[in-house]
């Protein structure tokens, strides 16, 4: 079975072609370093406005690659209304409703479009699917509480990556995710956290309505006094205080920049107050780590889980051990993510009649 998988990301747009689980190709297009895209989509701007451009590069490398037959196309799943983990068929309401009514105005919003296009061009539109999309919805009626009744928190995390590496990790020790508990942190151009309870994630900091730490290009946790006054101020439209806040704040906002490559190869040259950014940002880390301890009420966490193209960087790694010496719970790390995997393995549940495809309504 010829399997293709499309992620996505604020920064990048990843396939890979599998023949059943064997890799045949993978491709990053890296939008960061590409000036057209950057001179077309790098201010303010429905993400939804990138979708023509990503899905004619996807169709170039298939071309480029003779690629002329597929069985099944994969799509990281967006910002849909909250639902439950598994593989969905993608149909033309959950189209309308990336576009028209997003939860949220992000890259994996893009996912289920462009596959259901590709998936057409290839006479395969009933083959077309998401797994676990950002919105998978597995928290605590009680961890939604704030004190704004009008106000519930609500679920917006690398589902798909950190449930991966989370079975991956049970695996290697010979153990089944659902009984271990476990806390995965997500870094990425966005870091979300999540608190896997017995295989249930019981609670997430949330990686797109300002929620956790500073990243390479959203806010993080804002002082609530700062940003009303802000709002009110007359000088932001509400497009661009959300542009702040989820694709032009954090480090790119105070320091020029979201590459983290970049920023490793010059951190040694950073004067003091920008290498104080990135430390604050690293901290931020460590310190959501730890709010998510309570969460398991009293019980043991076996294992906390770094994984994301942040945690390439050595540094990162070596200060988030540092910060967490005394919480004496081992830390693993899986560089980058196991999305493309991820994507493949529910198509295959599905193809082979393992599970069920879910419908979108």
């Amino acid at each position: 079975m010829k399997i293709l998988v499309i992620n996505p990301g604020s920064t990048s747009t990843k396939i890979a072609l599998f023949d059943n689980e064997t890799l045949i190709f993978e491709h990053k297009l890296d939008h960061a370093a590409d000036q057209n895209f950057q001179q077309q989509f790098g201010k303010i701007g429905n993400v939804f406005n990138q979708y023509p451009y990503r899905f004619e590069q996807i169709l170039k490398i298939l071309t480029d690659k003779n690629v002329t037959q597929l069985d099944a196309v994969v799509g990281r799943g967006g910002m849909l209304p909250p639902n439950t983990s598994g593989t969905y068929q993608i149909n033309q309401k959950m189209f309308d409703d990336l576009r028209d009514r997003p939860q949220a105005n992000h890259a994996s919003n893009l996912g289920a479009p462009i596959a259901l296009e590709i998936a057409k061009k290839f006479n395969i539109p009933d083959k077309a699917f998401i797994v676990d999309p950002v919105t998978t919805d597995e928290i605590e009626p009680k961890h939604k509480i704030t004190g704004f009744p009008e106000i519930k928190r609500a679920p917006g995390w690398h589902a798909l990556n950190q449930k991966a590496v989370c079975r991956e990790y049970a695996k290697s020790i010979n153990k089944r995710y659902e009984d271990l508990n476990l806390i995965c942190a997500h870094l990425g151009g966005g870091f979300s956290f999540g608190a896997h309870k017995k295989g249930k994630t019981i609670n997430v900091i949330n990686a797109t309505s300002g929620e956790g730490p500073i990243t390479p290009e959203r806010s993080g946790q804002i002082p609530a006094q700062g940003l009303i006054d802000l709002c009110f101020s007359g000088k932001y439209s509400k497009e661009e205080v959300s542009y702040k806040i989820l694709g032009g704040g954090g480090l790119f906002a105070l320091l020029g920049t979201k590459d983290m490559i970049e920023l490793e190869n010059k951190y040694s040259t950073l004067n003091p107050e920008q290498k104080d950014v990135v430390d604050e940002m690293i901290a931020g880390i460590s310190r959501n780590i730890c709010c998510l301890i309570p969460d398991f009420e009293g019980e043991k966490v076996d294992q906390i889980i770094l994984t994301g193209g942040v945690v390439r960087w050595p540094l990162v790694v070596e200060k988030v051990k540092q910060d967490l010496y005394t919480v004496n719970v081992g830390i693993t790390v899986y560089h980058g993510e196991k999305e493309l995997e991820a994507l493949r393995d529910g198509a295959i549940r599905v193809l082979t009649g393992q599970e069920d495809a879910k419908i979108y309504n």
